[in-house]
């Protein structure tokens, strides 16, 4: 573990180097200003050519667990601690360099470039979030629980190396990649890479008004399992990550052909009123005539803001952004009631990974546009079959969690 802190202390002087050089580089040769928009420092030329920010969040939550037949661990978790560089350059190029350190280990994020020469478009390559879903693509900054649903968590893709073509107009977003794996930890020269496929998601704003947003949305991807071995898996934490246990686990799926995900996505948003819906379909397709498996999951949610703010239709990215408070004294005040649902059962394809469904009370304060306070009350209810972990399924217990984010 020091050696972790010792590598994380380097790589993130390393990065402070970096961007001191860069920015002393840039005033050498361009003249320039820096802005405080809406939480964020920003910096850029004159002509506009070229700007960068920092992206850096740091997530605190706990969680305390009244317990049933289960022994579940109380506690609190450094969920996340990342810093990023954006930069436009160029006038017409975008890049980004983003990394976790967390538990003082060090992750790659978000790492690619693109291009926005053509109206309206932009072509990426690089290590990114596959275009697949709703919940998925959010920014953990913006989501308005503690944790994503069931669904974002039991069959999210991870960031994928990718190359990607997106386009949009005022009313819709569409956006297809194909991708390979992750970026390995560590190299392998052993391994055929043989993971990859495709996806593609469109998303619709057919009514935006200043006090009304109607949103819709389908997706999909294909994907081959990542080596050779033919195996895939899908698990989820009960939404909550303080305890680490994958009470929902289908273990490895043997003899897998492909995997397609399939979504669909809708939400209202009416002045301070907030309702937004998801369901996701999983298809295994596996080799050997066994059996395609079939899982499912998804959420519905409502947000009510008391203090009147609304979150806005972002376009360029076809999803819901931040909100900000309107007044920077008193911060936002929200209520949130969510019902989740994921079924990672198929009894014909003998895959026992079991089910659950959650029901959350959320109560938010966004203090100002860089810090988030959220507290939340969950029901968990559980099928026989959900035994992850050691769990001892048909349970029903329930847990209070909170989470801190601040950011700039």
């Amino acid at each position: 573990m020091k050696r972790g802190m010792r590598s994380t202390g380097k790589l993130f002087i390393f990065i402070l180097l970096l961007a001191g050089m860069a920015f002393a580089q840039s005033k050498d040769v361009r003249k320039g200003t820096s802005e405080w928009d809406n939480g964020i420092y920003f910096w850029k030329s004159q002509d506009g050519d070229f700007s960068g920010r920092f992206d850096g969040r740091a997530f605190i939550n706990g969680a305390y667990f009244f317990e049933n037949k289960n022994k579940l661990s109380n506690g609190t978790h450094l969920r996340k601690a990342r810093l990023a560089i954006k930069m436009k350059l160029w006038k017409n190029w975008r890049t980004e360099w983003d990394m976790d350190i967390a538990e003082g280990v060090v992750e790659i994020k978000d790492m690619f470039l693109a291009y926005r020469g053509l109206k309206n478009s932009e072509i990426k390559f690089g290590h990114f979030k596959v275009p697949f879903g709703l919940e998925i693509l959010t920014s953990s900054r913006y989501i308005a629980f503690s944790e994503r649903a069931y669904n974002a968590l039991a069959f999210k893709m991870g960031r994928r190396m990718a190359l990607q073509y997106a386009h949009w107009g005022d009313h819709w977003n569409i956006r297809s990649a194909v991708y390979g794996q992750t970026f390995d930890t560590k190299k392998d020269k052993t391994k055929d890479e043989t993971g990859g496929g495709f996806a593609t998601r469109l998303a619709v704003a057919p009514i935006q008004t200043s006090q009304l947003v109607v949103h819709t949305g389908i997706s999909a991807a294909f994907t081959n399992p990542d080596d050779q071995a033919n195996t895939v898996d899908f698990k989820s934490e009960p939404e909550t990550k303080i305890g680490d246990t994958e009470i929902l686990n289908t273990g490895k799926i043997r003899n897998t052909d492909y995997t397609l995900r399939q979504g669909i996505e809708g939400a209202i948003a009416y002045k301070n009123y907030h309702l937004q819906a998801e369901y996701n379909f999983v298809q295994v397709k596996r080799l050997n005539n066994l059996s395609t498996a079939h899982f499912d999951g998804g959420y519905v949610y409502f947000l009510w803001t008391i203090t009147g703010e609304s979150r806005p239709w972002n376009k360029k990215e076809g999803e819901f952004g931040q909100l900000i408070p309107n007044n920077e004294k008193t911060g936002a005040w929200e209520i949130g009631l969510r019902f989740s649902h994921l079924n990672l059962s198929d009894t014909k394809a003998l895959i026992l990974g079991g089910r659950a469904n959650n029901y959350t009370l959320a109560l938010n304060w966004y203090a100002n546009a860089n810090m988030v306070f959220q507290l939340n009350f969950t029901r968990v209810e559980t099928s026989p079959n959900a035994t992850g972990n050691g769990f001892v399924g048909d349970d029903q217990f329930s847990y209070l969690q909170f989470m801190t984010k601040f950011f700039f």
